[in-house]
């Protein structure tokens, strides 16, 4: 159903986490949320794409840091050293 909301209990399922983590972070206004009274509504799309984001966010923050790091001079070789050359074949 699009646009379903849900409370704090069912977004504390949603993002398996305590309802009080859960309000922490609308608090906050780390996930999207509205205050109603003393308790909190959610939409769940915008939680889903809330999780989507970050989780794509933190992938790439996780490849970033595995890319070699390219020489900053192009002065400084390369360490690997080149493999000889393979001798010239003789056709006769």
């Amino acid at each position: 159903m699009m646009g379903e909301t849900i409370d704090s209990a069912e977004c504390s399922e949603l993002l398996r986490c305590t309802p009080e983590q859960v309000e922490e972070l609308a608090r906050s206004g780390e996930i999207p949320g509205l205050k109603l009274g003393r308790g909190w509504l959610f939409v769940r799309s915008d939680l889903l794409s809330y999780l989507a984001e970050k989780a794509r966010a933190e992938a790439q923050e996780r490849r970033a840091k595995r890319q070699p790091v390219m020489n900053r001079s192009p002065d400084i070789k390369p360490r690997r050293r080149q493999p000889p050359a393979l001798p010239a074949l003789n056709h006769e």
